[in-house]
């Protein structure tokens, strides 16, 4: 993220946040240490412990309890996504072999439960009881976006809303308790922590959102992953939708969803009407209303240093590319 070179406060707090990542993710099993030293040379954003220490720095900022509840909350991602992985057959993500696809969906298993075991360790030792029950119920939120996602496969008939609901669940309460817990372990007030929590739920829908339009107009080789990877796995987000809802398009969007073996010209026909239909533009505009609700939470935040990172962080969500 470039954000991080403007902000060498933050990017060396991250920095922590990775030593801290590396030395809980040690184990004396030698397979174990394989896997784990492949998916952190992965690497990632790292945007939710970002909003964990950039929330915290509206209240007292404390690094020993805030980075290791930020490394906590980053390892419990990497397990989602390893598991995630598994449930999808992905081969691929950030460019590079996943843990399945190495290493077999066995390993991929007990790789993600084994993290999510290091990230619960953590939590136990950098927060209160009150916010691991709060990240308790993320865990669970997300297992369920999981199954219900898994469930709605191929399925024609998804509408917007349980699209949205679907990528709370996933995506969005994650981001928002990032936020929150950085707020609350920080002491910050009542007021601020509300206002944080939600822009943190609102920038993990725009954040979705964006990713579910960057599958159609993405680079691949950028994107790390070929494109249209949901569409050829049945799962259908909001570009589809809105276009399998369209009475001018549907027929054609319809066809794709339920044809097998789907050719890179399909591929190619399904990228055009989401296009031509006009749901890209309306994927854009609901990501941007998402933006904007986050903006509105930032004006009435205190000034602190924080504000203009978040702020920036903000603008790097709506550019960008992969």
């Amino acid at each position: 993220m470039l954000i991080w070179k403007r902000h060498v406060d933050i990017y060396d707090e991250l920095a922590l946040v990775d030593t801290c990542i590396r030395s809980s993710l040690k184990s004396n099993l030698h397979i174990l240490n394989d896997t784990l030293s492949d998916l952190l040379a992965t690497g990632g954003k790292r945007l939710r412990p970002a909003l964990v220490l950039l929330s915290a720095q509206f209240g007292r900022y404390d690094r020993d309890k805030l980075v290791p509840l930020a490394s906590a909350i980053e390892i419990m991602h990497m397990a989602t996504l390893v598991h995630d992985d598994v449930i999808d057959d992905a081969r691929l993500r950030r460019g590079r072999p996943t843990t399945r696809s190495r290493f077999g969906n066995n390993v991929a298993v007990f790789t993600g439960d084994f993290l999510f075991t290091k990230a619960f360790t953590l939590i136990t030792q950098s927060t209160t009881p009150e916010n691991m029950h709060l990240l308790a119920l993320a865990i669970k939120a997300i297992c369920e976006g999981e199954i219900e996602q898994y469930e709605s496969r191929f399925r024609s008939s998804v509408s917007i809303r349980h699209y949205l609901k679907r990528i709370a669940r996933k995506t969005a309460i994650l981001f928002e308790l990032s936020s929150y817990v950085g707020a609350v372990e920080a002491g910050c007030s009542k007021q601020t922590s509300r206002l944080l929590r939600k822009l943190g739920f609102d920038f993990g829908m725009a954040f979705q959102i964006t990713d579910d339009i960057l599958d159609f107009t993405g680079q691949q080789a950028v994107m790390g992953k070929p494109l249209c990877s949901d569409f050829r796995q049945g799962v259908y987000t909001l570009p589809v939708i809105y276009t399998a809802r369209d009475p001018r398009y549907s027929e054609q969007m319809r066809a794709y969803m339920v044809k097998d073996d789907l050719t890179e010209e399909d591929i190619a026909g399904v990228g055009r009407l989401v296009e031509q239909s006009g749901g890209l533009e309306y994927a854009k505009n609901l990501a941007m209303t998402y933006v904007g609700r986050c903006r509105s939470y930032l004006d009435q935040l205190p000034d602190k240093p924080a504000k203009g990172a978040l702020s920036e962080l903000l603008e790097e969500l709506v550019e960008r590319k992969y």
